[in-house]
């Protein structure tokens, strides 16, 4: 009997290669996508990984400090006085090569007998011809090592001079060698990255007697709890001892938010997949329900109907595991670049490096996609099974049995919608449970489709049926009478455009809420950027020389300036803004309660602001204190308000510079915003500035950084926006095959119709008015829905995820754009099969098979 079962199943499915191709398009672009999304995530953040093995190698622990940087006698007084015996000094900056000004390189000065001990990953790439570059660094001035990757990209070759610019002036530098590095995670790691001597590059940076870290390795005896402690005690308060592994992980956290809200994208995608999965194996069952009827007449048990329903659900999902997971290393390679430009954008720098697919990726994504599709499958494998072998074969028992489904589903539909809102408002602080009660409300709606959909064709019936009469019945009246088929299809368009119109309005809002805050926060009329390294000699009085300059220039009238530095908290390094602020700049502050009056004064004596971010991610309000290391040991600061910025996701403090000379040294400036007199010409004021500017240094108008700040803004949401599309694009065509098959599936009907004296013209008008309804239904329906959406995600998941408060802007174009993809994917459906109908014989469409 089991042999009878498979050569049953297997005849049927290869007169049904659409169906079965409908299947697995299904699970292959769900599993593509969430494959996709982990593999561009994962290599980005070992791009991270490895760029800081290639420059500490095997170092346990790492000492810091804020941009006050370390003093080199720590290192002295740890090596000599301490004893401890793998310690390497390393110095990092940012310069600019005058060959190639559109790039940015990181200038890395070493000690490389230290570091050799530390088995950084460019030192052991060394060959044994190359081991005495690294001495050549030391002995010889002016010298860099680059990579054979760096050397390649630039067109550069042994002997070759580079200048580097800063902002100490221009410097002449010699590459003496090319470091040839097999890992490609490695290679792109040290990409950009030019080797010298920290000798060298305390020179060329102006950065004497300073380091930006140490790197230790600790061996069996150093590692210890006491001998740890030791030297944390014997740190000065600026600096800070912490462990490589905790360093890597708190990098991890800071996009673990991101993480989850793309991840949750791909798990969208893989929703709308189990849809379409459920509604073509519904057909694949609905089209041989007289076969199974017959088996069933013959003695096939209900067990052995499920196990073949079953076991060709399994053979799909491994056949279509397999594709999605080809087609999902396709795609990581173009998500990758947008991955790593919002990482850039937002969290920290990488170097976009090449992808790698790990063993665990491929097992999540088989268990996935395995899982997904039997989930789906179970629904009509049960049905199939649990009718007796007298109704099988009855046509008119399956529809009337899912009537009494569609009452179910939208009571347990209204469950499902409660306890989303209930997860949401609930859950606190978890991004997790914020997106399952998005996942919860796209399920609960899902189940309400149908129901909805029946009401709908009601309506509609009637109205078709006044105007154009019986054939105005029909199309309303076959999206009824098929609601097993019909209700599945758009409640998968439903779940995709839903979610389209939800992410387009988050985005659409975010977009006009940082546009508000930056037309609010850039008050003065002109900006001038000072980068550098703020322990250069003489930055500090070379930046107040240029502000007093800039001061006595005819049509300025007052000047503010801000310092973004970085402070040693409780819980390690805070970023801090250091403002000098005039009447006009303390407008550009966007505080969530309103502050009290002599809120300024306290602000520049004692008290400190701090950001929307920061208040939310460490718990804290206003009148509680804020503890900072000072070089007078902990310091208690008061919280005065919590004010609006969309700059960062971690959030910073803000505080008087006149608060923080007191406590910490001078380091110059950032920036410096400049408010021109009355009637102006800031054309003819730029210029004037501009030519007091040295190196990278530079001067723009308010206008140019709102729209540079803007295009940032798309290109951190590029990702986002293309998985949204991706989403769409998934239930687009999924939906087109979902419609196609059913229609074709009908050719006896419709057979029947032309026989009794229905046209080709009045077919095919009935076939696209039906498919148009379903696509009509979805649109409309989706509208509340993603508004839903847009809500919980505005003011849930990414409030918890990056603590931000945002404004819900409605966007109309997002809403017609919606209701017009779902239109299109349906009407589309209807245009070949009702194209193929007209050209068919009644006879031909009246034949069983």
């Amino acid at each position: 009997m089991t042999s009878l079962v498979n050569r049953a199943s297997r005849n049927f499915l290869l007169k049904h290669p659409w169906q079965l191709a409908l299947a697995l398009l299904g699970i292959t672009l769900g599993v593509a996508v969430v494959i996709a999304i982990d593999i561009a995530l994962e290599s980005s953040l070992q791009s991270f990984t490895q760029a800081g093995r290639a420059i500490s190698g095997t170092a346990t622990h790492r000492i810091i400090g804020g941009d006050g940087g370390l003093d080199e006698r720590i290192y002295r007084q740890l090596k000599v006085d301490k004893g401890l015996r793998t310690l390497s000094p390393v110095l990092q900056s940012t310069v600019i090569l005058n060959q190639f000004p559109e790039s940015r390189f990181t200038l890395l000065g070493i000690d490389p007998f230290a570091e050799k001990g530390l088995q950084a990953s460019w030192q052991t790439a060394l060959t044994e011809d190359q081991s005495a570059l690294a001495g050549r660094l030391i002995t010889e001035p002016n010298t860099l090592l680059i990579s054979e990757h760096t050397a390649q990209k630039l067109e550069l070759k042994v002997d070759d001079w580079l200048t580097i610019s800063t902002g100490q002036g221009e410097r002449k530098m010699q590459v003496i060698g090319l470091i040839a590095l097999s890992d490609s995670l490695i290679r792109h790691a040290l990409d950009n990255m030019l080797i010298t001597d920290i000798a060298t590059a305390q020179e060329v940076t102006g950065l004497s007697g300073k380091l930006s870290f140490i790197d230790w390795g600790m061996d069996d005896i150093e590692h210890q709890p006491s001998v740890i402690d030791a030297i944390r005690d014997s740190l000065p308060n600026t600096a800070e001892l912490i462990a490589m592994e905790t360093h890597n992980q708190a990098m991890r956290q800071m996009t673990e938010a991101f993480s989850i809200n793309l991840n949750a994208l791909g798990l969208l995608s893989l929703l709308v997949g189990m849809f379409l999965i459920y509604n073509t194996m519904t057909f694949l069952v609905i089209q041989r329900w007289r076969l199974i009827g017959s088996l069933r007449l013959l003695g096939v048990s209900r067990k052995q109907v499920f196990t073949m329903i079953v076991q060709e659900a399994l053979l799909l999902a491994l056949a279509g595991t397999g594709t999605g997971i080809l087609l999902g290393i396709v795609l990581a390679q173009g998500l990758l670049h947008l991955v790593s430009a919002t990482v850039n954008s937002i969290f920290f720098r990488i170097e976009g490096g090449d992808w790698f697919v790990s063993y665990w990726q491929i097992g999540k994504a088989i268990g996935l996609g395995v899982c997904a599709t039997l989930l789906a499958v179970l629904p009509p494998a049960l049905e199939a099974a649990r009718l007796a072998p007298s109704t099988v074969i009855i046509r008119s028992q399956l529809e009337s049995g899912i009537r009494r489904i569609i009452k179910i589903a939208t009571s347990l539909s209204l469950i499902f919608i409660l306890f989303g809102l209930s997860l949401a408002y609930f859950s606190e602080t978890s991004i997790r449970l914020g997106l399952a009660c998005i996942f919860m409300l796209l399920f609960g709606f899902a189940l309400m489709t149908p129901g909805i959909t029946l009401v709908i064709m009601k309506g509609v019936e009637w109205v078709t049926g006044r105007l154009f009469g019986v054939l105005g019945k029909l199309p309303p009246r076959l999206v009824t009478a098929e609601i097993s088929r019909t209700g599945i299809a758009i409640a998968a368009l439903m779940i995709a455009v839903s979610a389209t119109i939800g992410m387009d309005l988050m985005i659409s809002s975010f977009r006009q809420t940082v546009s508000d805050w930056l037309k609010i926060s850039l008050q003065a009329d002109l900006y001038v950027a000072l980068p550098g390294e703020k322990l250069a000699d003489n930055k500090a009085a070379a930046d107040q020389q240029l502000k007093t300059a800039i001061a006595e220039i005819p049509g300025v009238a007052r000047l503010s300036s801000v310092l973004h530095t970085r402070i040693r908290g409780e819980d390690g390094l805070i970023d801090a803004s250091v403002f000098e602020l005039n009447d006009q700049a303390q407008h550009g502050f966007l505080f969530t309660h309103t502050p009290q009056a002599d809120i300024w004064q306290t602000f520049e004596q004692q008290g400190v602001f701090i950001t929307e971010p920061y208040a939310y991610h460490h718990q804290l309000n206003p009148g509680q204190d804020l503890l900072l290391h000072t070089a007078q040991g902990q310091q208690a600061f008061k919280i005065l308000a919590i004010y609006k910025d969309y700059s960062g996701d971690r959030g910073h403090i803000a505080m008087s510079r006149k608060l923080y000379l007191r406590y910490w040294p001078d380091l110059g400036f950032t920036g410096i915003g400049i408010y021109a007199q009355p009637d102006t010409d800031l054309n003819a004021l730029e210029p004037r500035i501009a030519g007091l500017m040295k190196g990278a240094q530079s001067v723009r108008s308010n206008k140019a950084i709102y729209e540079a700040s803007m295009e940032v803004f798309g290109q951190t949401f590029a990702v986002t926006e293309a998985l949204r599309w991706l989403a769409a694009g998934i239930a687009f065509v999924g939906v087109f095959g979902a419609l196609m098959a059913l229609q074709y599936e009908r050719t006896r009907q419709l057979g029947i119709l032309r026989a009794i004296g229905v046209t080709p013209r009045q077919l095919s008008i009935m076939i696209t008015s039906e498919t148009g309804l379903m696509g009509l239904v979805a649109g409309i329906f989706s509208i509340p829905v993603g508004f839903i959406v847009a809500y919980v995600l505005i003011f849930v998941v990414y409030q918890r995820s990056f603590g931000w408060t945002m404004e819900f802007h409605v966007n109309t174009a997002s809403l017609f754009q919606g209701l017009l993809l779902a239109l299109t994917a349906a009407l589309l459906a209807g245009i070949l099969p009702s194209l193929k109908m007209a050209k068919t014989s009644p006879a031909i469409a009246l034949r069983n098979e």
